[in-house]
């Protein structure tokens, strides 16, 4: 056998313990297993964001706040995929994918991206808010920006979420996501220094 394959077989058996773990912990404890998995990427990019972009250190007060936001992420994100296929099964949105010949999984994709438009303008104002900065139209208009850009590397991420995986899983790898976009943020700012 390969040391290839052996680190394969290692990295599978190791993926499928945590699987195991995180489906233990959801049966037992459903609520408590979404929040921890969110606050894992929220907490996680906004210590990528702050150590590696900005070179600050994370605080209590930043995470006070990371945690607030996880909590209301952690209750009203797995409801948007809920959202998501009462809308995409209304007739005007199925009559307009359809007239763009866009498949209704990619429809589900887009309509999500969507929804989160929102709660991503609110969960800026609430970092606006922890990180002391003010909150004026130029800064919304420029986080509403930030948004629509930052949403289309969380089309395949939301793409799995809505039509591949079972919802236990959104919270886990909506988390990976945002530590990996915020890890590929901060290589991309520490580069261009």
């Amino acid at each position: 056998m390969s040391i290839k394959q052996n680190i394969k077989d290692v990295m599978y058996c190791g993926l499928e313990k945590i699987v195991d773990g995180y489906n233990l912990a959801y049966d037992k404890f459903p609520g408590t297993t979404k929040f921890l998995s969110t606050l894992a990427g929220t907490l996680g990019g906004d210590y990528i964001a702050k150590k590696f972009t900005q070179g600050e250190n994370i605080t209590w007060r930043d995470v006070a706040f990371t945690t607030f936001a996880a909590a209301y992420q952690s209750v009203l994100y797995p409801k948007f995929i809920d959202l998501t296929n009462y809308l995409v099964e209304k007739p005007f949105i199925k009559k307009a994918y359809k007239k763009l010949h866009i498949s209704k999984e990619w429809a589900k994709t887009i309509v999500i991206g969507v929804a989160f438009f929102l709660p991503n303008m609110a969960y800026w104002g609430l970092l606006s808010a922890k990180n002391r900065t003010p909150i004026t139209m130029k800064g919304a208009g420029k986080a509403a920006e930030s948004i629509a850009i930052g949403s289309i590397p969380y089309l395949g991420v939301d793409y799995l979420v809505t039509n591949k995986l079972d919802k236990r899983y959104c919270q886990p790898v909506w988390a990976a996501a945002e530590v990996a976009y915020n890890t590929f943020l901060a290589a991309v700012a520490y580069m261009a220094k």
